[in-house]
């Protein structure tokens, strides 16, 4: 029999299965309460509380009193119909949730079906439901908040004429408690008995993606799956057929789990080690601008050692462009006409993914998207690369690599230009940078791979042909790689 806790609300027992904690329990206890009440007036059978697996909750201040409400999407045919999924709101109060109104007709699990509009009706944001097609092609009806709930059925409300404007919610995941943190997080691996790897995933309200590499090779192999309380699940994809599935279970002792390929002849046991979460920080600042930053946080001892000096180059970072907002502000407040729309939203958001990591050396691409008035926003990679050197975190940097006594510079310089020109780098193939040029850059991340440069928009072609890749193999740059530096292991 499977263990269980109860909990207690307004003389209300529900249970709820250890495994499988709910995110939110107030939220969890009103649902069952509700649902308990409407089955008991209709029913004479016992009934069966709903467990978190069996619905999608976000929570969204719909009246800007600075409570949230709760979005209930029930997933599963006992609450659908025809039309599509059955949606209840939860008003939020600072003693927990009441219920407010429910909705059917909620086209579930797809994505893009249901909208938290700017626009507000009686001091509630309205909501824009999906009621026909997908796509570019999906229709819309707005329901507009009565004073004392929501319309029950979409499909009578008249169709909006513009696409929705606000935020889409309820696309992913369900209302378990969810053991793998939001945000980015890296591990490394055994596959088997002695294949290790590395992997890295992106979590966001059950959705995880990501890839991973084997050591040996460091291909970056596509993953793709959902997280729900203990258990992620994913499916590793090459060209977009999935050739495997992965399946990961945290216990007291950590991340355990089962790689086996989709046609069940091949299956091997995993064990994985987290060594790095994601940190964060958010400035709002005047006239709709944000900053924002994420990094890597290592763990054990061996990670921590690397923690204070990628710390600081990403804090610098932003509180250097908090302060350059700041003081563009400051400097147009004297002139109110100068603002209009190119002043308004202006954005600076830091990203990072980990490359690689071993105790004394890490491989951190970073990446940036600035938006400043215009026509377009602007976007690149910059390089966080750190080794042990006397027991010190010390940034790596290309001498650190190479033999000096070596012309490894025109080698790698043509590599580079043979490999741009490939890919049609307009400014290499026309000329205007040459390989002495793309020789110095310090633009780098590095795994079993090889060495990867990364080339933002404007650097080797026109904002029109993006951001520009290449890596180097080891194979190509082990004669001219110093046999004591950082890379020497490759």
């Amino acid at each position: 029999m499977r263990r269980f806790a109860i909990f207690f609300t307004a003389g209300f027992a529900c249970p709820v299965f250890a495994v499988t904690q709910p995110a939110k329990p107030q939220l969890h206890v009103a649902l069952n309460a509700y649902l308990k009440a409407k089955h008991e007036r209709t029913y004479a059978t016992p009934f069966v509380p709903v467990i978190p697996e069996h619905y999608r909750m976000q929570l969204v201040d719909l009246n800007a009193d600075g409570v949230p409400e709760a979005l209930v999407l029930m997933l599963g045919r006992e609450r659908s119909g025809t039309g599509g999924q059955t949606m209840f709101l939860f008003r939020g109060t600072k003693k927990g949730f009441t219920f407010l109104s429910h909705m059917t007709g909620i086209h579930a699990p797809m994505q893009g079906s249901l909208c938290v509009l700017d626009s507000k009706t009686r001091g509630w944001r309205d909501l824009g439901v999906r009621v026909s097609d997908g796509g570019a092609q999906a229709k819309f009806v707005r329901m507009r908040f009565d004073g004392t709930r929501y319309p029950i059925n979409p499909s009578v409300q008249p169709h909006m004429q513009e696409w929705p404007r606000g935020k889409f919610v309820l696309i992913n995941g369900d209302a378990t408690a969810k053991v793998l943190a939001e945000g980015r997080t890296h591990f490394t691996g055994l596959l088997g008995r002695a294949t290790r790897f590395q992997m890295g995933l992106r979590h966001q309200n059950g959705k995880v993606t990501g890839n991973y590499f084997y050591k040996k090779y460091g291909t970056l192999i596509s993953l793709e799956g959902e997280a729900s309380g203990r258990t992620v699940k994913l499916r590793e994809k090459n060209g977009g057929k999935v050739t495997a599935t992965l399946t990961l279970q945290h216990a007291a002792t950590g991340w355990t789990g089962q790689w086996r390929r989709t046609d069940g002849r091949k299956q091997y046991p995993l064990r994985l080690q987290l060594v790095a979460t994601e940190q964060a920080r958010r400035h709002a600042g005047v006239h709709g601008s944000k900053v924002s930053t994420a990094y890597p946080r290592f763990t054990g001892v061996a990670g921590r050692r690397f923690n204070e000096a990628v710390a600081r180059g990403f804090e610098k970072r932003f509180r250097e462009q908090v302060g350059d907002f700041q003081k563009a502000f400051d400097e147009l407040d004297s002139e109110p006409e100068a603002f209009r729309a190119s002043y308004q939203n202006w954005t600076f958001e830091d990203r990072a993914v980990v490359r690689f990591f071993s105790p004394d050396l890490i491989s951190i691409q970073g990446s940036v998207y600035t938006y400043t008035g215009g026509a377009h926003g602007n976007y690149g990679d910059f390089p966080v690369n750190f080794y042990l050197r006397n027991g010190a975190a010390t940034e790596v940097k290309m001498a650190d690599l190479f033999d000096a006594r070596k012309n490894w510079r025109a080698l790698l310089g043509r590599h580079l230009r043979r490999e741009l020109i490939r890919q049609e780098a307009h400014y290499v193939v026309e000329g205007e940078v040459k390989e002495a040029d793309l020789a110095k850059s310090e633009n780098f991340t590095f795994s079993p791979a090889g060495i990867e440069f990364h080339f933002p928009p404007y650097e080797v072609g026109p904002y029109a042909q993006g951001a520009f890749h290449v890596t180097v193999p080891y194979s190509v740059l082990r004669p001219v790689l110093r046999w004591d530096g950082p890379l020497a292991r490759w």
